[in-house]
C-alpha cells in the first residue's frame, strides 16, 4: 500500500498581509485615542473596538489584553525612523551630537506623553505595564548609552568622566521623568527643555 504525504501550502499574500497591518494599526491609533479621552483605567476594549471600526472578535484577534496594546504602542514609537539614535551618532562634533540627541529626545517624549504616563502610572500595580515600562527604560538606557560610548571614542568626554557614567547622567536629564518635571509640572516649554538639555550634557559631559 502507498501513503501519500499530503502537503499544506503555506502562503502569504501581500494584500492579505497589509490588510492585517492597516487594520492592526487602526485599532492601535484607536486605543491611543481611547487612553487618552477616557484614561487607560477607564478603557474598555469594546470602546476600542468602536472607536476603530472593527468588531471585539477582530481586537482580539490582535490584542489579547490593554497591556498588550501598549506595548504595541511603545514598540511603534521606538521603532520610528525619525528618532532614531543613529541620527545623533552620525554626527562627528561632540555638541552637534548632544544637539541633535536633544531634538530627538524632545521630539520622544512629546509624541509618548500620554504612553509614558500610563506606563509610570500602571507599572507599580499591573505586572504587565512593569514589564512594558522597564523596556522601555532600557531602550532609553541603550540609546544614550550608544551615544555615551560614541563621545568617549571621540575623547569627547571631561577626565574623570567615562561612557557608563556619561550614560548615567544622559539618562536621568534626558528621560521620561525629567522632561515631564521640566515642562508639565515647571511650565517649561520643549524648546526650552530641548536647549537645557544641550547645554546640560555640554557642562557635565564634555571637555
Amino acid at each position: 500500500m502507498v501513503r501519500t504525504r499530503t502537503t499544506i501550502r503555506r502562503y502569504s499574500s501581500p494584500e492579505r498581509t497589509e490588510r492585517r497591518n492597516k487594520t492592526q494599526l487602526a485599532i492601535l491609533e484607536a486605543a491611543e485615542e481611547v487612553f487618552r479621552q477616557r484614561g487607560y483605567g477607564a478603557a474598555t476594549m469594546k470602546a476600542v473596538a468602536d472607536s476603530a471600526g472593527v468588531s471585539l472578535p477582530t481586537v482580539y484577534l490582535y490584542f489579547r489584553s490593554k497591556p498588550s496594546m501598549v506595548g504595541s504602542l511603545a514598540d511603534l514609537v521606538a521603532s520610528s525612523a525619525d528618532l532614531s539614535v543613529g541620527h545623533a551618532l552620525a554626527e562627528t562634533e561632540p555638541v552637534r551630537m548632544l544637539e541633535v540627541g536633544a531634538g530627538l529626545l524632545r521630539r520622544l517624549h512629546q509624541r509618548s506623553e500620554m504612553l509614558a504616563d500610563v506606563l509610570r502610572t500602571g507599572a507599580r500595580t499591573d505586572p504587565a505595564l512593569s514589564k512594558v515600562w522597564r523596556t522601555w527604560q532600557d531602550r532609553h538606557l541603550a540609546a544614550v548609552g550608544a551615544v555615551a560610548r560614541s563621545l568617549q571614542a571621540r575623547k569627547a568626554l571631561r577626565d574623570g568622566v567615562d561612557a557608563e557614567s556619561a550614560a548615567d547622567v544622559l539618562y536621568t536629564i534626558g528621560g521620561a521623568e525629567t522632561f515631564r518635571q521640566l515642562v508639565y509640572e515647571r511650565g517649561w516649554t520643549p524648546s526650552r527643555y530641548e536647549r537645557w538639555l544641550v547645554e546640560a550634557g555640554r557642562r557635565l559631559l564634555l571637555r
